[in-house]
């Protein structure tokens, strides 16, 4: 990160783009690390236009169009998984401000402006038609002789079509409300299409496994405090041991492991140990063992699921929450 100490800008301009920070047909990258990377990276880069609007330097331009194009992704990215999204809250804009870059961005680029559209206003659209839909990518992760095609229709629901050579395009009739859920559907079929193959079972599995976990993906960018940010990790857990399909797994180990974060976060804001809140933050006892798991959880989310940015200060961050058990005799 030398480069970024040195020269912000030239490192933003060169490795912030979103189209490396987020893969919007891959469901194996996990939704909090992209999120949480969008979100940061706007915020640096508004700082930066923010810091240069008073000097002609020629990078303010494209530092410009860099703060607009993760302005709309971030907003795109929170419909695409269907996570809240306040502006406010997130960025620190009011909701008209941070649309003001949204549109800088897709008065530019027209294929966005228009994908905007069908994800909010459906201006474009036939409204509330479910035939009607508007084509957003081709699964780059199938193989085999059929394709699988992702849209969005007038009811803002993402759908999905198969196709296989030499024959005409069948959309399916289901409307699933996140990108997600879309996928793992469309890879079921896919499966069962391509190599009849027994594993039908385990999609099955991770289709409902990801309702459970879509709850909280809803949930990314609100605030736990801390009696829920215990009760939301214990839930969490419980939920993640119950998971029987590879990729719901997958879904809530990161899930378990942003929660742990929270956990550890809340700890530290209210200068208490982990021992304090474990204690008194959940409605059912939770063993003193779960402690140092926490902060290998806590940990694991800061490498895997934050933006490598922020990384140094969340580690050091860290650092300082006291285990608290060992002080205490317990194990």
């Amino acid at each position: 990160m030398r480069e970024l100490h040195t020269a912000p800008a030239a490192w933003h301009l060169q490795h912030s783009h979103p189209e490396t920070l987020v893969s919007y047909f891959d469901p194996w990258q996990p939704v909090t690390r992209q999120l949480d990377m969008l979100a940061h990276r706007f915020s640096a880069v508004k700082a930066l236009c923010d810091a240069q609007m008073d000097s002609p330097a020629t990078e303010n331009a494209e530092l410009a169009a860099l703060r607009d194009s993760l302005a709309f992704h971030l907003l795109r990215a929170s419909m695409w998984w269907q996570v809240d999204f306040s502006p406010r809250a997130v960025t620190g804009l009011q909701a008209t401000s941070f649309m003001q870059h949204v549109r800088r961005h897709t008065d530019r680029m027209v294929d966005d402006e228009t994908l905007l559209d069908v994800l909010t206003w459906q201006h474009y659209m036939h409204r509330a038609d479910s035939g009607h839909i508007m084509v957003t990518g081709v699964d780059p992760l199938c193989r085999g002789n059929t394709t699988i095609l992702y849209g969005i229709d007038g009811h803002r629901g993402f759908r999905f079509a198969l196709r296989r050579a030499g024959q005409s395009l069948s959309w399916n009739d289901i409307t699933h409300p996140d990108f997600i859920a879309a996928c793992l559907n469309a890879r079921a079929l896919h499966c069962l299409l391509e190599t009849e193959c027994t594993a039908i079972g385990e999609w099955d599995l991770a289709r409902e496994e990801h309702i459970q976990a879509s709850r909280y993906h809803t949930q990314h960018f609100r605030t736990a405090n801390q009696p829920t940010a215990v009760e939301n990790y214990a839930t969490a857990l419980e939920q993640f041991s119950r998971c029987r399909s590879r990729f719901g797994r997958f879904e809530f180990e990161s899930i378990v492991n942003k929660m742990a974060f929270s956990v550890i976060l809340a700890a530290h804001e209210q200068s208490a140990s982990i021992a304090d809140l474990l204690r008194h933050g959940a409605t059912r006892p939770v063993s003193s063992r779960v402690a140092g798991s926490l902060k290998k959880r806590a940990r694991t989310h800061v490498a895997t699921g934050t933006d490598p940015l922020r990384r140094p200060g969340l580690d050091a961050m860290l650092d300082q929450v006291e285990t608290g058990f060992a002080l205490s005799g317990g194990n």
